[in-house]
């Protein structure tokens, strides 16, 4: 009766309805979008504490896998890490199931794997869909997913304040078709985590002091042309400075590393991974 002799006030009457039922429905997916963003910085909290509570890196990428949906995790520190790109693998922990493991050695994978190829030439985070793999990389790919293990993945490069070069890789789990949306959800808690492991695997390989100092790019590049054999006259000419600069950074750089001689500078500075002649 209301829509017949009162079509002004049943018309206001529809619109208040209205407006409650979406103002309650904004509210629900309100309130539903803000726990699901606290869900995700107690995740992410928790995640951190346990990495940095661990007693080592091996054991924070397994709990890094408990906390995510993700397969594997892989944490690879780069030898090399001042003028050169070459890659040697010397501290590598992963959550990888042993065959693989013994698989990519046995096969010598490392100088072929292009995510890792990759990581070693980016500087921001990439998903591998992003990659063009050569052809005997796309061989080791097939092998790869035929251990069960998942096509996806997202790596995120990391460089720190004295240019030690590392990649924490994420490993979908196999037949997930969602990885895209996983990675747009935790990429950010991926990042700030993968810093966090970095420390960890400093503190593992050094103890609580690192003994890594931190050189500028042109001390680097004095103590790389060192090792090479050239004195300061040819660096000046090299690097198109002046030989009072050259002798400038030298004695700088030999008193961040804490020596007395170039000699003892350049082989501390190659031991500490700096500089790769």
């Amino acid at each position: 009766m209301l829509d017949r002799h009162y079509p002004h006030m049943y018309e206001k009457a529809c619109t208040l309805v209205l407006y409650f039922a979406m103002s309650s429905m904004q509210g629900y997916w309100g309130i539903n979008m803000n726990n699901q963003a606290n869900e995700q910085d107690k995740r992410r909290g928790l995640t951190f504490d346990a990495i940095v509570n661990s007693k080592d890196v091996e054991q924070a990428l397994f709990l890094i896998c408990e906390q995510y949906p993700i397969g594997h995790s892989t944490y690879h520190l780069a030898q090399t890490i001042a003028l050169e790109q070459n890659v040697d693998a010397p501290f590598v922990r992963t959550t990888y199931p042993a065959n693989w493991v013994a698989r990519y050695l046995l096969k010598d994978y490392v100088k072929i794997d292009p995510v890792l190829k990759e990581g070693m030439m980016r500087a921001l985070p990439y998903d591998w869909s992003e990659i063009e793999p050569s052809k005997e990389a796309i061989e080791l790919l097939i092998d790869f997913q035929s251990h069960g293990l998942g096509a996806g993945g997202y790596s995120i490069p990391i460089t720190d304040k004295v240019g030690r070069r590392a990649l924490f890789s994420l490993n979908s789990l196999p037949e997930e078709e969602n990885w895209g949306e996983i990675v747009e959800q935790f990429k950010e808690d991926w990042i700030e985590l993968g810093q966090v492991l970095h420390k960890k695997a400093i503190q593992e390989l050094y103890g609580d002091v690192d003994p890594a100092p931190t050189l500028s790019p042109r001390e680097l590049e004095t103590l790389h042309w060192t090792a090479l054999g050239k004195d300061y006259k040819d660096i000046a000419i090299i690097l198109d400075v002046s030989e009072h600069t050259i002798r400038t950074y030298m004695r700088t750089a030999r008193l961040k590393l804490n020596c007395s001689s170039m000699t003892q500078a350049v082989a501390k500075a190659s031991k500490l991974r700096l500089i790769n002649p």
